[in-house]
């Protein structure tokens, strides 16, 4: 895997390109390592991708955040999707989609169309803590700046709320850079809440992006929230259910664990308001919600809580022309 980050990045010098090759081989590594504890999450997004595509009609079918087709069922592509486009924006991606028995349209894009010039200008701010907070709390999405594209089917594969990750830890380089990591780390709390706003736009203008592609279906899969953990390790390899669960819309944790819950999606919640809102044109068809053990702990080093997921899948079809 280092020989190919190599290789990579000799061949992709531009910092944007490196840091999603950083984060697809990060994604593809842990996946590996975590096979046993990442296995149900991988069947349960397969299978609402497997449920949506019994009813979308189609020819184009268009999948944002395609990556290396961990979590893509390739083997429910209906043969009436005829034009198969994949988007990423890790150059990695497309020669693994060449694996798909179909042809496929490769693109090689931010989905954001504003994450790599906004961590590019930040770069260009010489100023005090404070204004350099302020600078960074006024970015702003600019209109239509999302990726968009005529197709008849959409699936959003897990991406929505890592646009706000990349965004995050873009700031984060860019402050430890600038301020020291010491410093930085003890105005956490700080630094993050000057993020809020860009990162609440990035979610709302790749719903609004959805909108305007104009799908007759949709399905919408993504991170809701994240639980940290303490106090249940586990072995890598061997599997075990996560020591929380999720029902009757809250968090239970076995004893003596201890968590913390945070959004996946910064000032967004998705619910009927926020689809009535970015996607207008759309009634929610039906829904799921499923656990991700994506790092039990005990199972990566210098790791001092476990980490869950609660992801969301969110299928919609088009109610107006």
């Amino acid at each position: 895997m280092l020989i190919r980050y190599l290789a990579a990045r000799l061949r992709h010098r531009d910092p944007s390109v490196v840091r999603y090759l950083r984060m697809g081989l990060g994604i593809e590594n842990r996946a590996r390592k975590q096979a046993p504890f990442w296995a149900e999450h991988l069947d349960r997004s397969r299978a609402a991708q497997a449920r949506w595509t019994l009813r979308a009609s189609g020819e184009r079918l268009t999948v944002l955040g395609a990556g290396r087709l961990l979590d893509f069922n390739r083997s429910a592509i209906p043969p009436r999707f005829t034009n198969l486009r994949l988007v990423d924006a890790d150059p990695l991606c497309p020669p693994i989609w060449r694996s798909i028995a179909k042809p496929v349209e490769a693109v090689c894009a931010d989905v954001s169309g504003c994450l790599n010039r906004w961590i590019a200008e930040l770069n260009r701010i010489r100023k005090p803590w404070p204004e350099t907070l302020a600078a960074i709390r006024e970015h702003r999405v600019p209109s239509r700046a999302a990726y968009r594209a005529p197709t008849d089917a959409l699936l959003s594969l897990n991406i929505l709320s890592q646009l706000q990750i990349v965004w995050q830890d873009g700031v984060e380089d860019f402050l430890t850079e600038r301020f020291g990591r010491r410093f930085v780390e003890h105005q956490e709390d700080e630094w993050l809440d000057a993020l809020r706003p860009a990162g609440q736009m990035l979610v709302e203008q790749h719903l609004a992006a959805i909108e305007d592609s104009g799908p007759r279906f949709v399905l919408l899969i993504t991170d809701l929230e994240y639980l940290d953990y303490q106090g249940r390790t586990f072995q890598r390899g061997h599997w075990a259910p996560p020591p929380v669960e999720w029902s009757n819309a809250g968090w239970h944790a076995e004893s003596p664990v201890t968590c913390e819950v945070s959004p996946a999606l910064e000032g967004v919640e998705l619910n009927e308001d926020a689809f009535a809102r970015w996607l207008p044109s759309y009634r929610l068809a039906w829904r799921e919600s499923w656990l991700w053990h994506i790092a039990p702990l005990g199972t990566e080093k210098k790791t001092p809580h476990g980490k869950v997921h609660r992801v969301g899948a969110f299928a919609l079809e088009r109610t107006t022309r």
